[in-house]
C-alpha cells in the first residue's frame, strides 16, 4: 500500500467526517451536485464511521435519521432529506431502508456500551421495528417469487428508476433481517420471529428467481422489473428479466451476504470480468456500471462510467478470495484517476463526477479498510 493512496483515503476519511453537523446532518455532496441527505448514502456514511471505530460519528448521523422520520411521521427512509423540511423527497425506495437497518445492527453489535450509545439503541428500536415491519406488512413480500419488491430502484441501467425485484434489495432485505432478528432473539423473540421468517423466504426467492446462467455457470441475476422509461414508453410495458452485467450483480459482495452461493457468487464476478469490463483512461480494463444487452450476451453499449460503490464492492470481494494481481490494479487505478479524493464515478475518458459524494466515498473507504486489515 503505498503512501499516496493511504493519504487518498486519509482525505476521504476527512472528507466524510468534517461535513457532519453538530445535529448530524450530513450533506450527500459537497461539491452541490446533489441538494439534501440522501437517506441511503447517509447510512452507508454512518456504516463506514461504525467499521473504522468513531462510533460518536456514527451514532450523530443515525440519531438525525431516526429523529427526522419520526417527526415528520415517515414509516420508511425517505430518499432525501432536508433539514429546513422544504424540499424532502420521500420516494419510497426498498434498500435504503434495509441499508440503514443493517448500519443499525452493526453498531449495536460493535459499538461501545456507553451510556451514550446504549441510550440511542433503546431509544431508536421502536423506529427501527416500523422501518423493519413497513415493507412486510405493505405487502411488497406478498408476490409469486418470495422477493421483496422495489418500487424506485436507483440505477444506472437506462438511467432510471426500476420497478422491479432486484438483487441488491433482496439482499440487504434479507441480510438486515437476519442480523436483527439474531440480534434480538431473546429481547424481542416475537418480533426475531417474523424476520428471520421473512429473511429465509427472501433468501429462497433469490436463489430460485434471480438466477441466470453464462457460459454454462450458474450466476446471481440483477433483477426482474422494467424501467420508468419503458414504462413512461409503454405503459403496458411487461416486466423482463435482467441477467446483468451491472454493480447490482456485485451487491452479495457488500455485506458479505450471510446466504450467498460461493459458487454461484464467483461464477458471477468471472462472467462480468469477461462480458462487462470496459478500457478506462486508455489502460485500465475496470467494470463498467452496467453494460446493456440487445440479448443476453451480446453488449449494445458499454462505457457509461465506473461507479464508486462497484469498484469498492469488487475491491472487497478481491481481498476475500485473495486475488492480490486483480486488486493491486485498482489500486492503480484509483491511485492514477483521483486527486486528493475519491469520486462519485469515472468516465472512460478521463474525468469524472461528484468528488467526495457521501455514498461512494462512504463504500471506497469502507473498501480501503478491508484491503489494509491483516485479517
Amino acid at each position: 500500500m503505498t503512501e499516496k493512496i493511504h493519504l487518498l483515503f486519509e482525505n476521504t476519511y476527512r472528507s466524510l467526517a468534517d461535513r457532519i453537523r453538530e445535529d448530524g446532518y450530513a450533506a450527500t455532496s459537497v461539491t452541490g451536485a446533489y441538494g439534501g441527505m440522501y437517506g441511503r448514502d447517509a447510512s452507508v456514511h454512518a456504516l463506514c464511521h461504525v467499521l473504522r471505530g468513531d462510533y460518536d460519528l456514527a451514532r450523530k448521523i443515525m440519531e438525525y435519521t431516526v429523529d427526522y422520520h419520526n417527526q415528520h411521521g415517515f414509516d420508511y427512509l425517505i430518499h432525501v432529506l432536508d433539514p429546513a423540511h422544504r424540499n424532502p423527497c420521500m420516494k419510497c425506495q426498498a434498500d435504503a431502508t434495509f441499508f440503514f437497518l443493517h448500519t443499525w445492527v452493526t453498531f449495536a453489535n460493535t459499538a461501545p456500551k456507553t451510556d451514550e450509545n446504549k441510550a440511542f439503541l433503546e431509544n431508536s428500536y421502536e423506529r427501527v421495528t416500523i422501518f423493519a415491519h413497513y415493507f412486510l406488512q405493505n405487502g411488497a413480500l406478498d408476490n409469486p417469487y418470495g422477493l421483496l419488491f422495489n418500487q424506485s430502484l436507483e440505477h444506472s441501467r437506462d438511467r432510471s428508476y426500476f420497478q422491479c425485484y432486484d438483487l441488491l434489495t433482496n439482499v440487504y432485505a434479507s441480510q438486515a433481517l437476519h442480523e436483527l432478528a439474531q440480534l434480538v432473539a431473546e429481547t424481542d423473540p416475537e418480533n426475531a420471529k417474523v424476520w428471520e421468517s421473512a429473511a429465509a423466504t427472501i433468501v429462497k426467492g433469490v436463489h430460485n428467481f434471480l438466477v441466470g446462467e453464462v457460459d454454462g455457470k450458474k450466476m446471481y441475476a440483477e433483477l426482474i422489473g422494467r424501467s420508468q422509461k419503458s414504462i413512461d414508453a409503454n405503459p403496458n410495458a411487461a416486466r423482463r428479466d435482467i441477467l446483468g452485467f451491472s454493480w447490482v450483480n456485485l451487491a452479495p459482495m457488500s455485506c458479505d451476504w450471510y446466504a450467498a452461493d460461493p459458487e454461484m457468487l464467483e461464477n458471477t464476478y468471472q462472467a462480468y470480468l469477461k462480458y462487462g469490463y470496459v478500457e478506462y483512461y486508455g489502460k485500465y480494463q475496470m467494470l463498467d456500471s452496467f453494460t446493456a444487452f440487445e440479448t443476453e450476451l451480446a453488449p449494445a453499449a458499454k462505457g457509461t462510467h465506473v461507479l464508486g460503490k462497484g469498484l469498492a464492492w469488487e475491491m472487497m470481494y478481491c481481498k476475500k478470495m485473495g486475488y492480490t494481481d486483480r486488486l493491486q490494479e485498482l489500486l492503480i487505478f484509483l491511485e492514477d484517476c483521483c486527486d486528493q479524493v475519491v469520486r462519485e464515478s469515472w468516465l472512460p475518458e478521463g474525468g469524472g463526477s461528484d468528488t467526495g459524494n457521501q455514498e461512494h466515498a462512504g463504500w471506497l473507504h469502507i473498501a480501503y479498510q478491508a484491503v489494509a486489515s491483516n485479517q
